[in-house]
């Protein structure tokens, strides 16, 4: 597979402690009969997006199925009038966001009703943030309402099916006593949840060949294959073919860190060698630290391999390997960092360029906006297929972008930059 961002998301919301779950029960089928539910997803730029409603009302609200985050948060500040918040009333939130520094003030809300599918959480407490973060509707390519996590895993066992974009929902006796004995032992991993998050043991090899033990974050908020926090544990060190490069992005801008290959990743029987790894700068460790012990996170680039099933009331997960388990790893061909814009956000443009892609050497500039990739006119494709036509393998790409006004065609042949 390409990534064309390290981190989808970059967000860590520390705060997320048993206050704010004391009053809210978690997501749980509407019916008490049903044990099962399909529930069918969009990924949109490797983020999992699903449709919620909020409190009865027939609007469908994108949210990002995340298991990086605990309490359900609604990124858009527009809720708080929706909700009817008096926000004198309610308890402040601070919230460290994906940048050095990034803090960001959010609302505490109760009693709010939400329901993907055939699943609701009554009577549920909601974070609202003061400010619209917008970036992450520009990540996505269309417009993000908030973030779920913790509150729909909690009671329930979920299997994220990457090749057929669905979630199979199951009501937790149910699987274990239909689904769970036709399941292979060897693609069972035990987790432990911690701050609302599951983690999973791994291991990899170093430079000096020394086997590495890992605990790693689940993270389907993610778009690396694996990120690695150095300084977390003996042994875990930056390769030295490595380079410098943008990893996500955040209210304040780029979150900078380093990529490298890693020898060897192990998950179980599982394992890949050259794994494309992500190395976050020091000072964005020391900023997230969440107080929890963890050597860094499995995202989308690993995930995506398999059908995923978490169950959290017992603590343990499956990883079944589908179509692409053997994929290659790649960071994107061009070297481009693209945001969607726009009502539609259908206008894409440049934020940031690889110093060492054939894009930098070919003229592109911070702030083109791109009209058309080989013929094909970029008002027409979701930010999805404009990646897939740029990044996805080593070609030549006519761009025709729009400057300061004008239009000119910007001509260049990609290739791999790690």
């Amino acid at each position: 597979m390409y990534f064309h961002k390290a981190i989808g998301i970059v967000f860590y919301f520390l705060f997320f402690t048993a206050f704010s779950q004391e009053m809210s029960s978690g997501f749980k089928f509407a019916k008490l009969n049903r044990k099962f539910t399909r529930i069918s997803f969009q990924l949109a730029n490797n983020l999992i997006v699903v449709p919620l409603f909020l409190n009865e009302k027939a609007d469908t609200l994108n949210f990002v199925l995340d298991t990086g985050v605990g309490t359900t948060i609604f990124i858009d500040s527009t809720f708080l009038q929706t909700m009817q918040a008096d926000t004198s009333n309610l308890r402040k939130v601070i919230v460290k966001g994906g940048g050095i520094g990034e803090i960001i003030t959010s609302y505490l809300v109760p009693k709010q009703h939400l329901q993907i599918g055939s699943l609701v959480a009554s009577q549920q407490n909601v974070l609202v943030c003061s400010q619209t973060l917008h970036y992450i509707s520009t990540y996505a390519g269309m417009r993000i309402c908030g973030i779920v996590g913790y509150d729909f895993f909690r009671n329930l066992v979920v299997k994220i099916d990457y090749i057929r974009k669905e979630l199979l929902i199951y009501e937790p006796q149910y699987f274990t006593e239909k689904i769970l004995p036709k399941c292979k032992p060897s693609q069972i991993h035990k987790i432990t949840l911690q701050r609302q998050k599951p983690y999973i043991w791994a291991s990899y090899v170093n430079e000096s060949n020394d086997t590495i033990p890992l605990r790693l974050l689940i993270d389907t908020g993610a778009g690396h294959s694996v990120s690695l926090d150095i300084g977390t544990r003996k042994g875990i060190e930056l390769p030295k073919k490595h380079i410098q490069s943008n990893l996500g992005v955040a209210v304040n801008g780029v979150v900078l860190g380093k990529i490298a290959r890693i020898k060897q990743l192990q998950i179980g029987k599982f394992s890949w060698l050259n794994v494309l790894t992500t190395f976050p700068d020091s000072s964005l460790v020391a900023f997230r630290d969440e107080g929890v012990s963890r050597n860094g996170s499995i995202g989308m680039g690993i995930l995506e391999r398999f059908d995923v099933t978490l169950n959290y009331p017992q603590q343990f997960c499956i990883f079944s390997p589908n179509l692409k388990y053997n994929k290659g790893f790649d960071i994107g061909f061009s070297g481009l960092e693209l945001i969607s814009q726009g009502k539609f956000y259908r206008e894409y443009k440049i934020v940031a360029i690889h110093p060492l892609s054939e894009a930098h050497r070919a003229g592109l500039q911070v702030g083109d906006e791109i009209l058309a990739i080989n013929n094909h006119f970029t008002s027409l494709l979701n930010i999805s297929q404009v990646y897939e036509l740029i990044d996805a393998k080593e070609q030549t790409l006519n761009l025709l972008i729009r400057r300061a006004g004008k239009l000119q065609v910007v001509s260049f042949r990609t290739k791999r930059i790690i």
